[in-house]
Parts: structure tokens; sequence; C-alpha cells
């Protein structure tokens, strides 16, 4: 697609998508971005769409970054509520459990993931960098944090999975 060709779209479906985006994330930001993430992988890629189905193409691209982006939260919030050191907030056999969870954890992510896939779990979890900033600092691109980080959940949830111990 041409330049040219994309602006248009955004120009007709911008607003549409945005609404998809707020409607499913809350957050204008977040909304913003995943928008903005269609169009700039429109622009990086060599997708062909046919004009009489952009509309439909564009909103099921929203629709599913935005799946993305809340199974991200999830998973995050789940790490940080492990990762939590202020064990006041967290009350009872809570505190004892969560705790030898992120041992574990943290001890399966040493020993089963590989060398980029640790760096790539603890700067996007512990650190809380966004995807962007851990390709930057990794000097790769955002598609292989992603693939990495795919990855690093699918074997982290099959172990615990298998193993009866939910995160």
């Amino acid at each position: 697609m041409t330049r040219k060709e994309i602006e248009s779209l955004f120009k007709t479906h911008y607003m549409q998508m945005y609404h998809l985006a707020l409607t499913l994330l809350f957050d204008e930001a977040e909304s913003k971005d995943v928008v903005s993430d269609v169009f700039a992988s429109l622009l990086s890629s060599k997708v062909v769409m046919r004009a009489d189905n952009a509309k439909a193409f564009l909103l099921a691209s929203v629709h599913h970054r935005c799946l993305n982006v809340l199974q991200h939260k999830q998973v995050h919030e789940r790490f940080v509520r492990l990762l939590t050191k202020d064990t006041d907030a967290l009350v009872g056999d809570n505190t004892v459990e969560e705790h030898m969870q992120m041992k574990e954890l943290m001890r399966f992510v040493r020993d089963n993931l590989s060398p980029l896939e640790q760096k790539v779990f603890r700067l996007r979890y512990l650190r809380e960098m966004t995807c962007q900033e851990v390709a930057k600092a990794l000097n790769v691109s955002r598609q292989t944090v992603h693939t990495h980080l795919k990855q690093s959940v699918e074997k982290i949830r099959k172990y615990f999975n298998s193993n009866s111990k939910a995160i």
C-alpha cells in the first residue's frame, strides 16, 4: 500500500478504530497507541488489502491488538502482584504462597529460558519497560521482543499448569 492510501484510510477510519479500542481498553492513550500501531504495521509491511474490506480489516486488527494488550496487562498484573515487596499489602497465607510462587517462577526463568528470553522477560516484567523500550535496550526489533515474550509466557504457563500451580 502506498503512503497516500494509508493516509486516506487513516482519515476515513481513525475515529471508528479509536472508539473500538477505547471501548475495549478504557484508556485513551493505549487506544491511540493501538490504532497507531495498526497503521504503523501497514506502513512497514506489504499488507495487501482490498478497498472493499479495508474497514473490516482495520477494525479486526484493532480488536486483535486490544485483546493482546489486555492479555499482556493481565499477565503483567499477575507478575507485579507476585513481585510486590510491600508485604503489608498482602494478607494472610497469600504472602507466603505468592513469595514461594515468585521464587519458583524466577528459578524457572533462570533455568529454562534462553539468555535473550530472560533479558526480555526481566526488562518487560521486572523493570516494567514497554516492548519498544526493551527492543531499543537490547538492540533487537519490537517483533523479536513480542516473539520472545510470547514464547516465555507460554513456557511458564505450560510449566505451572502442568504442575497445578497458578500464577
